[in-house]
């Protein structure tokens, strides 16, 4: 017997077999959403997996507190609202996430103190917040052996010049300092092409001030001095530095990220080959968790962390403050060692000043 293509038979039996796969696809794709919605939690763990891929990683790096929280966020309300074990567990990793990767980095090493030091202190005194009676301030209250300060004024110079009998420093008039703020750049490719950011360094122990090691290597050469200091344990090289911001490279006393590694490695490939105790000090403008301090930290120990917890030093309004910056260090050699360490929170700054007793553990 033969049927007509038409037949009501063929049909309905065409159309049953045309919608049992799409309804087994259906279900599949809903399988597999449902397998990713519980593996979101695993997702921002991958952070230390592609943290080092590249250079431009350093801008996650720098907005992570404030991707995390925002993320956060969202999950809390996806929890309340949706009373939902996923999104509550993506909150509770996303928790876990920021204490490990925002806050583990200030966590103490706990090291041994030095058996003689003397008192560092190094500030970034951002031209308009330091006065020069407050560096005079900061000079009584700590009574450091030495200041490495950067965004100095002439003002600021002369104040520190009267405190200590021995100085290194650069200082630009404070009118070139405005006009490179507001980015009335002169011509040049260098990343000097402001002129170095005014910076000294004053102690009351003999300094002297050495050859650049990476003239030559980089464009501009080393971001500050490198020096060589006497102690009552022997000398020791310190390396007294203000690193352009890794933002753009279009600003005043800016580099691009990439560049800001690149320089980064250089200075660290320098300090690594010194022979004696070394001192890597300043404004850095590295935060915590990316590249740049983790490469500076290959060889060297942070000493804010070897006497205590380290906390953000860029002390801005909000929601800069959300960013949890620690861009100013004090890094040392590991036969260093810190004690009395201290960051300053002040009335008069937008950095918080670093001071530590440092000397041979």
């Amino acid at each position: 017997m033969t049927h007509r293509l038409d037949d009501p038979a063929d049909i309905r039996s065409t159309t049953v077999t045309t919608l049992a796969p799409a309804e087994g696809n259906s279900a599949e794709r809903s399988f597999n959403r449902g397998t990713l919605a519980w593996a979101a939690p695993i997702v921002p763990w991958l952070w230390f997996v592609v943290r080092g891929v590249h250079s431009l990683m350093d801008w996650i790096a720098i907005g992570l507190p404030v991707l995390t929280i925002g993320a956060g966020i969202v999950a809390l309300y996806g929890t309340v609202t949706r009373a939902s074990l996923r999104w509550l567990l993506v909150f509770v990793s996303l928790v876990l996430f920021f204490v490990v990767a925002v806050v583990g980095p200030w966590r103490p090493t706990n090291g041994s103190a030095p058996t003689s030091s003397i008192r560092v202190a190094t500030v970034n005194t951002g031209l308009y917040w330091f006065s020069d009676n407050d560096v005079g301030f900061l000079v009584n209250q700590e009574q450091p052996n030495i200041v490495i300060g950067v965004e100095l004024t002439e003002a600021h110079d002369t104040e520190l010049r009267s405190r200590f009998p021995n100085a290194e420093a650069e200082i630009l008039p404070l009118e070139r300092q405005q006009q490179n703020e507001i980015a009335m750049q002169p011509d040049g490719e260098s990343y000097r092409r402001n002129g170095l950011p005014s910076i000294g360094v004053y102690a009351n122990v003999e300094i002297e001030r050495l050859d650049d090691p990476l003239d030559g290597v980089i464009d501009g050469g080393l971001p500050g001095f490198r020096l060589q200091i006497e102690t009552d344990s022997g000398p020791m090289i310190v390396y007294a530095l203000h690193i352009p911001r890794p933002i753009g490279g279009d600003g005043p006393y800016e580099v691009s990220v990439s560049e800001h590694v690149a320089m980064v490695e250089a200075i660290a490939d320098a300090v690594d080959a010194e022979t004696l105790p070394t001192l890597v000090a300043g404004d850095l403008n590295a935060v915590d968790r990316g590249q740049s301090y983790r490469r500076l930290t290959e060889n060297l120990v942070d000493g804010m962390r070897h006497d205590g917890w380290a906390v953000p030093t860029a002390d801005r309004p909000l929601p800069f403050s959300l960013l949890f910056a620690r861009i100013d260090h004090l890094l040392m050699s590991p036969s260093l060692c810190t004690d009395n360490t201290a960051s300053i929170n002040t009335r008069y700054a937008d950095h918080r000043p670093l001071v530590a007793d440092i000397g041979p553990c």
